[in-house]
């Protein structure tokens, strides 16, 4: 999609933009197409292209959230699953059976490194989707001002 929108920017046209229009009509499964479509349905009326665009500015939070919840979630759930067998792993520790404590503290340790894993692809995935939709955001700003003063 963001190939789409670079050319319709890069190569910009008001007959580019409605041809590229209607071939995304066919596939409207995609955000920027929704709100493409609806921009271009209503581009006499500058407020109602604004508020699309707040719309879609509300909308890629929402996708943007569940990377949001694994970055938080993830340290949590890790340092739970050390804080957990640790307490088995101090009662083996006390009674002196080692191989007990060594394999709870193996868990201890397996779930922080696990729920830093999971934090880590949290943190790559909302970078990544941040920087495409900060794009496909400017290329949305980009057609409304040129549609509404056309």
């Amino acid at each position: 999609m963001s190939t789409v929108l670079n050319e319709i920017v890069s190569n910009y046209s008001y007959e580019l933009l409605q041809t590229t229009l209607s071939s995304l009509q066919v596939t409207k499964n995609n955000i920027i197409n929704e709100y493409l479509t609806r921009i271009m349905n209503h581009k006499d009326d500058s407020a109602y292209c604004d508020h699309e665009l707040a719309n879609f500015q509300v909308e890629v939070q929402k996708i943007l959230a569940k990377y949001r919840m694994l970055i938080k979630f993830g340290p949590m759930l890790g340092l739970m699953g050390t804080l957990i067998p640790m307490g088995p792993a101090l009662v083996g520790l006390a009674v002196g059976d080692i191989a007990s404590m060594a394999y709870n503290m193996q868990v201890a340790f397996a779930t922080t490194v696990i729920g830093m894993l999971v934090a880590g692809i949290g943190l790559c995935a909302l970078q990544l989707n941040q920087r495409y939709y900060a794009g496909y955001l400017n290329d949305l700003e980009f057609i409304i001002a040129k549609i509404t003063t056309e």
